[in-house]
């Protein structure tokens, strides 16, 4: 014990009064307590321990134990789990963890979790904000010392919440941004994204799949600029990141026949497309069949020229269920009741706490129903007299 708290001493530094602090000198008592506890003569079951003690699920137990047959005891996944537990996880969190990086159950948490925590401590990491980055990143916090990556990277996205939102799933789940290499391929990519006027924050603001173009390598990164530009989209342009964060998600086949589809629908020629595509690129990222139903809706039920539909193209970046659909059933019923005299774009538009204050709220006493089929219709449940 007295070695333990020697080595941990040092590395909390004089900040005793953290509680996160004062917890990580607890659970080496546990973790001593533990290792020097006998076995009640009972084999040790990796399966047993991932579902009775972890709390996965079966489907989950076999995926994570083929990555734990060398476990023969639960002294330290017990642990590692007590000292996720003091640095703030809940029981579901630390099940998440372990079902996310079952390795993470085999770190050593007096050489390897505890001087990680003390260090992030020690850069201004508060204790929830710790708990939050080993719940997205864990195996970035036990396969590498990821302070220094974190110094590099928060500046970049503006903010810890930033940094942790750009991380929390997709090709960046599990903290790839903190695993890749900063030299080898992250500079290079903001080098070159910074020569299209782009910023690492303009593309957390795109979604997953544009800040995927952090971690591709470079190589890569440039063959999608160049896809980019082929869509007609310049460097430099408001639009150049929606751009690239499209051809980022879709294959050039993909975007080919998506292109294809909307000139047979909207019967307009490759240039006038082009406009529209320069105008809002992200509409290549919805899949053939919502463009179709989409685009039909707009033309049969709304009755949009599709000439007015190609100088508007957001109109078919929206979604059919949760937003045209609705809206446009909130719009007759109001036009029905000569209470509204709006267009179906200016409807469409309109942010959702704009569109509830202005076009719901305001007609509460005269059309006390409205609310709820408009919730109703989000949810997919339209009575058939007001089916579109």
């Amino acid at each position: 014990m007295l070695r333990l708290q020697n080595r941990l001493f040092p590395l909390l530094r004089n900040d005793s009064a953290s509680p996160l602090h004062a917890s990580t000198l607890a659970i080496l008592h546990r973790h001593l307590s533990a290792a020097a506890s006998s076995s009640d003569g009972s084999p040790f079951s990796v399966e047993d321990y991932l579902t009775t003690t972890c709390g996965l699920t079966r489907a989950q137990t076999l995926k994570a134990s083929k990555l734990l047959t060398h476990l023969k005891s639960p002294s330290n996944p017990d642990a590692v789990r007590d000292f996720l537990s003091d640095v703030g996880l809940s029981s579901s969190d630390i099940a998440s963890v372990v079902a996310a990086d079952p390795r993470f159950l085999c770190s050593s948490v007096d050489e390897t979790l505890a001087p990680r925590v003390a260090k992030l401590l020690d850069l201004g990491l508060s204790p929830s904000m710790i708990a939050r980055l080993i719940l997205i990143a864990a195996p970035a916090v036990r396969s590498c010392d990821i302070t220094s990556r974190l110094q590099f990277w928060i500046p970049l996205f503006g903010s810890f919440d930033d940094f942790i939102q750009a991380v929390s799933g997709g090709a960046l789940g599990g903290g790839a941004l903190l695993r890749r290499d900063i030299d080898m391929v992250v500079k290079p990519n903001v080098e070159l994204l910074l020569e299209c006027g782009l910023t690492v924050r303009d593309l957390a603001k795109t979604g997953l799949s544009g800040t995927w173009a952090l971690v591709c390598k470079p190589d890569k990164l440039k063959e999608l600029i160049t896809r980019a530009e082929e869509l007609g989209v310049q460097r430099g342009s408001g639009q150049f990141m929606y751009a690239l964060a499209t051809v980022s998600s879709v294959n050039r086949e993909k975007i080919a026949a998506r292109m294809e589809l909307l000139k047979k629908t909207l019967g307009c020629s490759d240039g006038v497309l082009q406009i529209a595509i320069v105008r809002h690129p992200s509409i290549l990222r919805a899949s053939e069949d919502n463009l179709r139903s989409t685009v039909e809706f707009l033309v049969s039920k709304v009755g949009l020229e599709p000439e007015y539909i190609v100088r508007r193209p957001a109109l078919i970046s929206y979604s059919l269920r949760a937003r045209l659909v609705p809206r446009y059933i909130v719009m007759k019923i109001l036009q029905g009741k000569g209470l509204l005299s709006s267009d179906y774009c200016s409807i469409v538009v309109a942010r959702e706490s704009y569109f509830v204050s202005r076009f719901i709220d305001h007609y509460k006493e005269s059309v006390p129903e409205l609310a709820d089929v408009y919730a109703a219709a989000r949810a997919g449940k339209i009575p058939s007299h007001l089916q579109p």
